[in-house]
């Protein structure tokens, strides 16, 4: 499913449920934060965030159980 894209850039997939993810975007989000009070660049995290909050829900987590 995931592989080597035309411009070698690996690709990964990780599976997260809500909280997880709720917690990556806002450390992305604090990250950026901090970025715009340092005066760098931040444009690549928006983008990052985008991702994470348009990643497609996974159906079937066989072999993965929340204890």
């Amino acid at each position: 499913m995931f592989g080597k894209r035309k411009d070698e850039e690996q690709l990964v997939g990780l599976v997260v449920d809500d909280t997880e993810r709720r917690i990556i975007v806002r450390a992305l989000a604090d990250l950026r934060d901090k970025q715009r009070m340092e005066h760098k660049n931040h444009d690549f995290l928006d983008t990052l965030i985008v991702k994470v909050c348009d990643a497609p829900v996974a159906q079937n987590r066989s072999g993965y159980e929340r204890s």
